[in-house]
């Protein structure tokens, strides 16, 4: 079995390949999914050691044995059709996924723990699924009778009561796909998920999060007929998918618990039209954010990955002070040593049928009354500019530029706030002070 593609996962994969033919047993290929067939024993001590590799294995040993316990067991039920689509690139797709999702798996066996049974089964939301993974985990795992249902949300789904999609990885025939209408065309099968038993209800909904109107579906249809509480998960969620996660999670009623992975930055067309995010009480401009580069058929296109660090801690810092909770956290765990996109995002509120209070308006007016409110509340250097204390001198120029910009105009408007002044100055102070520390340093 070629293990290789895990080195890239900082995984060592040399014990796992030496035991690959435990007591001279010769692997041969399974008929009907072409995989390397193992005994049992001999691939449960191989998932297991590499799901428990490194960081994961340290601070969350106790889900990632679960974890393992559950794929293992989904090799050993499981028709090899299906289990050949959960385990494709010799369980490349299933090692990632199931690495990435343990953190999110600790923090909902936690938060569920803590939430009283009589509030009601808990409803898991789990946005841009992909195959679904997270989901299928938390399926098994979590105790049957205090889960509602497990809903995979992603815009790849096929349409429910629509004609059967065609999948381009499954049918192998790229002219029948490139017939479908756009609005037919899918990347994802769902037979894993309807032809399987699964403890809990599982069910898909099609959706994309971009859209305006898809906040309004999901409370309509997900959040306000959920018997109990419902915990929003997105683990890699690229550019402005996590500002849809977040906002979901500020604006729902019966949300208890968010956990966010954020992945790609935000586009530079936000940068061109000018954007200003308002998340909760905190506010910050595209140009902190934003970067060029995309993946065109599967290749980065862009700057080097590793001069993305600064941007993206500016990122995730950003969206964590836009989460509107009761307690929340800014975690970082290195799936791979070195990588730069290691922010996990948790937060907690308590159970209330209600909604929370609506968020600050859109209008310019009122995102600048809440910008000058956030700097004049705030305390240290770090705190008024909005950025982690380790944050390079670069970025805290980048969000010093994008404060006095957005406070500026407000001094010379008579409408305005009058403390938009002293806001203002609050930013050139924090700015100077900043910079002599760093300086004092240097």
């Amino acid at each position: 079995m070629d293990l290789s593609y895990l080195v890239g996962l900082g995984l060592d994969v040399q014990s796992a390949q030496t035991g690959a033919n435990v007591d001279g047993q010769q692997e041969h290929v399974a008929v009907g999914h072409g995989l390397p067939e193992q005994p049992a024993f001999a691939f449960n001590e191989w998932l297991t050691s590499v799901l428990q590799d490194g960081i994961i294995g340290q601070r969350f040993p106790e889900t990632c044995r679960c974890v393992s316990e559950v794929a293992c067991g989904w090799r050993a039920r499981f028709p090899g059709r299906l289990w050949a689509r959960l385990s494709r690139d010799n369980c490349g797709t299933l090692v990632k996924e199931a690495r990435e999702a343990i953190p999110a798996i600790a923090f909902v066996q936690q938060r569920m723990a803590a939430l009283r049974p009589e509030d009601g089964p808990i409803t898991i939301l789990d946005l841009c699924s992909g195959l679904g993974f997270l989901g299928l985990l938390l399926a098994e795992i979590l105790p049957k009778d205090r889960v509602h249902a497990v809903i995979l949300v992603d815009q790849a789904w096929p349409l429910k009561g629509g004609p059967r999609d065609v999948s381009l990885t499954e049918a192998g025939d790229k002219n029948a796909f490139g017939s479908l209408s756009r609005k037919n065309r899918t990347r994802l099968n769902w037979d894993h998920i309807y032809e399987l038993p699964w403890p809990v209800t599982v069910t898909t909904r099609r959706s994309d999060l971009k859209l305006p109107s898809t906040h309004a579906q999901i409370l309509a249809k997900v959040l306000e007929p959920a018997p109990g509480p419902v915990l929003i998960l997105g683990i890699h969620l690229c550019g402005v998918l996590s500002i849809r996660a977040i906002e979901t999670f500020n604006r729902g009623p019966k949300c208890v618990g968010l956990v966010l992975k954020p992945c790609c930055l935000p586009a530079m067309e936000y940068v061109k039209q000018k954007t200003r995010w308002t998340l909760g009480a905190h506010s910050f401009d595209a140009t902190e954010v934003c970067m060029w580069g995309r993946y065109i058929k599967n290749q980065w296109q862009g700057p080097v990955k590793a001069t993305m660090a600064s941007r993206f801690q500016a990122w995730a810092e950003n969206l964590y002070r836009g989460i509107l909770s009761d307690s929340k956290a800014h975690q970082h765990v290195a799936l791979v040593e070195g990588h730069y996109q290691d922010a996990y995002l948790m937060a907690s509120r308590n159970f209330s049928a209600e909604a929370p209070s609506p968020p600050v308006p859109a209008d310019a007016a009122t995102n600048a009354a809440a910008l000058v409110k956030q700097v004049l509340a705030a305390s240290s250097p770090h705190d008024i500019l909005g950025v982690p204390e380790s944050i390079s001198m670069r970025g805290i120029r980048r969000r010093w530029t994008a404060l006095t910009r957005a406070l500026a105009p407000l001094q010379d408007d008579p409408t305005a706030d009058p403390s938009a002044a002293d806001a203002f100055k609050a930013v050139k102070d924090a700015f100077d002070t900043i910079r002599a520390q760093r300086w004092d340093v240097t």
